[in-house]
């Protein structure tokens, strides 16, 4: 939650305003900090500014390479979301209407199998049509400016999507049903080779940081005739020169989200703080074992757009997980939630 005062006086509040002052600010850390109040609050996140300033406190930010302990242990939710076909009619041949859908669900099957995250399946939930025209824009620092619903929705700490930019065949002519079409392919044959190009994306849902963002792309072989049905995916599409491409295409994708998820920290959202007791929204499937130690974040959130990641800042609190359930974890830590401004919704992370 975004922080500003609850406790101030009229006194205080009136330099905070605006009034020029030449004394220097009173320092701020003995302001209680709770939610908004009034019209106040650019003053009020400057004092926030201040007091973080104050008390040394740094911005959490996950690594960005693997660190040199790496846990493949815990297992991270993540959710798989639709692949959408930029050119719909790039699907007429073959029948390949739901390539984007089908894909999204081999995704989702070969990182089920893998046993190394914990996969939640949304086909049909689209981040964006296409990069260019994407609903959630991309800020500085490679960070999405929106969060993702379907992150929140399932609980998932990543989701993958991405874009199927081409698949097309060479000569889109040559297999068309016109009288010149028909010549061209029994006077040349017709260019067989088809193209499939994927943008694969996977983002921290929790921070909007996007930790893949790469083009995966081959070519193969289309054995089929103009007039058959070939659903994306299945025994008859693999056995062909083009699926066995894609079947490789799509196991080095698989392969690129596991090991930059493994990279990543941890993070599980607090559910519930009763003083010194927390209810984290992590089980026993992530790995995670009674007895660990993990640091407490807080997530401070604009209150003018709510849509927006948190910002995350470091506590230096850490709390110990006592005991875990098929889904739940329970924690204690050492100060008094109200204390530090722990609450649900903020975050507990491991290395």
């Amino acid at each position: 939650m975004k922080l500003s005062a609850v406790l101030l006086s009229a006194a205080f509040l009136m330099p905070v305003a605006g009034v020029a002052h030449d004394h220097e600010p009173e320092p701020a850390t003995h302001l209680v900090i709770t939610r908004q109040v009034g019209g106040y609050q650019a003053p009020l996140d400057r004092l926030s500014a201040q007091i973080r300033k104050e008390q040394g406190r740094k911005a959490f930010q996950p690594s960005k390479q693997c660190p040199k302990r790496v846990a493949p242990n815990y297992r991270k939710k993540v959710v798989v979301a639709g692949f959408e076909l930029e050119s719909a009619h790039q699907g007429d041949l073959g029948g390949l209407y739901r390539a984007g859908e089908q894909l999204s669900r081999l995704v989702y099957q070969r990182l089920r199998e893998t046993g190394r995250v914990i996969p939640l399946a949304a086909p049909d939930r689209q981040m964006f049509a296409s990069l260019a025209m994407a609903p959630t824009a991309h800020a500085a620092g490679n960070r999405l400016a929106r969060y993702s619903p379907v992150s929140r929705e399932m609980g998932a700490q990543f989701v993958v999507s991405g874009v199927i930019r081409n698949i097309e065949v060479s000569d889109r002519l040559s297999w068309g049903s016109s009288y010149a079409s028909r010549l061209k392919g029994a006077l040349f044959g017709k260019d067989s080779n088809r193209s499939l190009v994927v943008d694969l994306i996977v983002h921290d849902g929790y921070t909007g940081r996007v930790l893949v963002e790469e083009r995966f792309s081959g070519s193969g072989r289309w054995g089929f005739d103009a007039r058959d049905r070939v659903a994306f995916g299945s025994d008859r599409f693999f056995a062909s020169d083009f699926g066995a491409m894609a079947d490789k295409l799509i196991d080095g994708m698989v392969e690129k989200v596991i090991r930059d998820i493994e990279c990543q920290p941890l993070m599980v959202k607090i559910l519930d703080v009763d003083g010194k007791d927390l209810v984290l929204d992590v089980g026993t499937n992530s790995g995670l074992l009674p007895g660990e130690h993990m640091e407490l974040v807080r997530a401070e959130h604009s209150l003018g757009d709510p849509e927006r990641p948190p910002e995350l800042w470091e506590t230096d609190v850490s709390l110990h997980v006592h005991s875990i359930t098929l889904d739940r974890a329970q924690a204690w830590m050492p100060q008094y939630g109200s204390a530090i401004n722990v609450r649900a919704g903020d975050y507990a992370v491991v290395y």
